[in-house]
């Protein structure tokens, strides 16, 4: 967008003026006009009465957003159907009772259109979407992923406790400082990959890491395409021990990362296509085998991957480790 703006053009034939103070005086005016214009676009910005009178929402490809950054929905739809805060010139008279009672977001139809479900929209669907109609939702019985990892891996599920959702972040944590950090903390061998699907998770192993001085790399959605590639040949050559990588970098870029001898899923990802992708990388790998931790909560990464009858047996059996090849 390109704001509007003023531009003082001298011709040829005038002379401008040295003197300090008409400098001065024109600077203040400039600044006092980009004063005036920052409050405007200020002002702007928080007016949303535009949407007020939204009837129809239809949120496409939810997946894909969830890619990025979910919460800028949430902060849209909460805004959606408030009572304007100016008139704006509108006939009072002509407009819906129960817009003016607030009532509004009852009689908005709200579509929500993606390839899975996962507790984010969830949330805006139990939360948000209030139709005094009611509400459908789409259930899909899922067969699995595995069939597409190709190589010969033995891949071990773990499953931690975690008493709450609101605990799971920290047990998992714990899960992993206690049972699987030590493991590899002894190795001598390199090439060690943990997978970490959300941000705030790669952050705390990767604090977690320094605070045990380990050797490792980062390759996150926000590293520098320099340290990317610096990265990559440290993990590739043995330099670092252990490389952090996210699904939002593979979701992005699709990178190919050699040198991996050893996986950890620390977390499933949301997208199950990237699961057989991921567990492919092993190829020439002398230790064909990766560990994926999971809870009771991940029961909808769980049934995308491993299948839906599969994932009801994993997060309800007393057993707590389970073996695919």
């Amino acid at each position: 967008m390109v704001h509007g703006c003023t531009k003082k053009v001298r011709p040829d034939n005038c002379s401008s003026s040295t003197h300090p103070s008409s400098n001065q005086n024109q600077w203040e005016n400039d600044t006092a006009e980009k004063e005036k214009i920052g409050e405007a676009e200020v002002e702007k910005e928080k007016d949303v009465d535009y949407l007020s009178s939204i009837e129809v929402l239809i949120i496409d490809h939810a997946d894909v957003i969830a890619m990025q950054n979910w919460s800028h929905v949430n902060s849209v739809v909460e805004q959606l159907n408030c009572l304007p805060s100016k008139q704006h010139g509108t006939d009072v008279m002509r407009i819906r009772h129960w817009y003016l009672d607030g009532q509004s977001r009852f009689y908005r139809q709200t579509i929500v259109l993606g390839s899975f479900v996962n507790p984010d929209i969830n949330a805006l669907f139990n939360s948000l979407c209030v139709n005094y109609e009611g509400k459908v939702k789409l259930i899909s019985e899922y067969k699995g992923v595995l069939p597409k990892v190709l190589l010969q891996v033995r891949q071990i599920y773990e499953r931690f406790d975690a008493s709450s959702i609101i605990n799971a972040d920290d047990s998992r944590v714990d899960y992993f400082s206690k049972k699987v950090f030590p493991k590899i903390k002894d190795s001598v061998q390199g090439g060690i990959m943990i997978f970490i699907s959300l941000y705030f998770e790669f952050v705390r192993i990767r604090n977690f890491l320094k605070s045990q001085n380990a050797s490792f790399c980062l390759l996150d959605e926000y590293t520098k395409q320099s340290d990317i590639s610096r990265a990559r040949g440290w993990f590739f050559q043995g330099t670092r021990k252990i490389m952090l990588y996210t699904e939002r970098a593979h979701f992005y870029h699709r990178y190919k990362i050699r040198g991996i001898q050893n996986l950890i899923i620390y977390s499933l990802p949301e997208r199950k296509e990237l699961y057989p992708e991921i567990v492919n990388m092993l190829e020439g790998s002398d230790n064909m085998a990766c560990t994926v931790l999971f809870s009771r909560f991940d029961q909808y990464r769980l049934e995308r991957i491993v299948g839906t009858a599969s994932s009801k047996r994993m997060v309800s059996s007393e057993k707590n480790v389970f073996i695919f090849c």
